[in-house]
């Protein structure tokens, strides 16, 4: 099913084993598939402006520091509409954990390609292939200077579970870019692809 499931699952189970408290966990969100995630979990939350999700949770944590906050969002969301808001959080190092649910794909419209949409790609808005080259989540979080920095995918969840925790117990800004197949509108990045070349890298 849809990545974004793992992608809760994981982000629940990290909040239990590391024995916060609900009623301190704010979850914001923007606008897409990812950003349903606030309404899933109990947590307080907040649905907010498409791409402002960042500037929100800078918001809340600046009002009450005491607070985790947990961003979500999808690559649409958060690299495209959001992109701005992605760098300048990024730089500030706000106190917050970012995870981007990223399908390669606008899956709440049906399907047009997104930001990390491959070459060549072809969906409703680029039937002949999209023209295009992605964005890397990763090497610009890293030029800007992301504190913390990991890519995960829904479909490993012990790993996902792991890097959570570890993103929440981060003082500064924690950002998590998660592989999170659309089973419906993406047909290229599938379970199956991302398995035969997602590989875990060993801490050294």
């Amino acid at each position: 099913g849809c990545g974004d499931f793992g992608v809760l699952a994981a982000l629940e189970k990290a909040i239990v084993d590391l024995q916060i408290q609900p009623y301190n966990v704010v979850t914001i969100s923007g606008i897409g598939c990812s950003s349903n995630l606030p309404g899933y979990i109990n947590t307080y939350g907040m649905h907010t402006l498409h791409g402002r999700a960042l500037a929100v949770a800078t918001g809340v944590k600046l009002a009450n520091h005491d607070l985790t906050v947990v961003v979500t969002g999808g690559d649409g969301d958060g690299f495209g509409i959001g992109g701005n808001h992605f760098i300048h959080t990024m730089r500030r190092n706000v106190d917050l954990l970012y995870l981007a649910m990223d399908n390669q794909i606008y899956g709440l419209t049906t399907g047009q390609a997104s930001p990390t949409s491959a070459i060549g790609m072809k969906t409703k808005s680029t039937p002949f292939g999209s023209v295009e080259g992605p964005i890397n989540p990763i090497t610009l979080a890293l030029a800007v200077g992301c504190t913390f920095v990991a890519r995960g995918f829904s479909g490993e969840q012990k790993q996902l579970t792991d890097l959570i925790k570890q993103g929440l117990q981060h003082k500064g800004f924690s950002f998590i870019d998660v592989f999170s197949p659309c089973v419906t509108y993406n047909h290229d990045n599938t379970y199956p692809w991302f398995k035969q070349r997602v590989k875990k890298l060993e801490e050294d």
